[in-house]
């Protein structure tokens, strides 16, 4: 210190001690800090294969049980069943097999979000044509509950990924459908104001408690008791949400909104600034 001008005890090396411990002190707070976040993304890691797991040991057996149980009896006493009752174990079949292939669906999507896998194939999408193609595949599941559609004649077209944006539609219609009790409607709505195109999706449900409403996209997170006992892994609605943020657009629900029942919720996707020519 000496060689350099600086006296031993002299303020110059106090001041210098001083940063050295300052910067010492800063170094070991950033390595707590990378320590603590990497300790709750394993924690993290942790809650979420625990929950997948629980939630394929349920979801999985239940179909899958339905799906022996009809077929091995259709092997043992087909011909002796009259054509109604094994029209009813066909059907069964058929639609636990559908429930299977939503619930293996879902997870592949959930993993594609969590490992941020997704790839956005953009396009102009006309959002009526995404509603209406999301109608035809829920229409089967929809036994009598009434689907209504309300949008204009004209849309302003809107660059998404038509593909996420319909399975987001259709994730939610089928959440309304599992918390709507037969009789009731579901609307399907668009309309646009100045920077978005909107579509709302609303039930007849008995609706989320106030306290629910923050934490309704959150992964496994479903309701007691739905209306409709094939529900799903509790993954449709945070999948809804992972695909919508990935375009750039928003998503919330409301609720009650009608006599103290139902589920509004609202997707909201940006406009293009211009229309491209070739649509003009």
């Amino acid at each position: 210190i000496e060689a350099g001008g600086m006296t031993p005890g002299s303020d110059g090396e106090r001041l210098v001690l001083a940063l050295l411990e300052q910067g010492a002190v800063a170094l070991e707070r950033a390595e707590l800090a990378t320590e603590a976040v990497e300790t709750e993304t394993l924690r993290r890691a942790d809650r979420f294969r625990s929950a997948l797991l629980n939630s394929i040991s349920h979801d999985l057996r239940t179909p899958l049980s339905t799906v022996l149980g009809a077929s091995s009896t259709l092997i043992d006493y087909g011909k002796t069943l009259t054509t109604e009752v094994r029209d009813d174990l066909v059907v069964s079949i058929r639609e636990e097999a559908e429930r299977l292939n939503r619930y293996v669906g879902n997870l592949l999507d959930m993993t594609r979000l969590e490992g941020g896998a997704l790839r956005l194939r953009t396009d102009w999408t006309d959002v009526r044509d995404v509603l209406g193609a999301a109608a035809g595949r829920v229409t089967r599941r929809l036994g009598d509950r009434v689907l209504t559609r309300d949008y204009p004649a004209e849309l302003s077209l809107v660059r998404v990924d038509g593909g996420l944006l319909e399975q987001a539609i259709v994730n939610i219609l089928e959440n309304a459908i599992a918390y709507s009790p037969p009789g009731t409607r579901i609307e399907m709505a668009a309309y646009e104001d100045r920077a978005n195109v909107v579509i709302s999706l609303e039930d007849e449900g008995r609706g989320i408690p106030t306290a629910e409403l923050e934490r309704v996209f959150e992964k496994f997170r479903r309701m007691e008791e739905p209306s409709d006992r094939s529900q799903g892994a509790g993954l449709g609605l945070s999948i809804a949400k992972g695909f919508i943020d990935a375009m750039g657009g928003r998503i919330a629900a409301a609720s009650p909104i009608r006599d103290g029942k139902g589920t509004r919720i609202l997707i909201s996707v940006p406009k293009a600034v211009a229309t491209p020519h070739h649509l003009l």
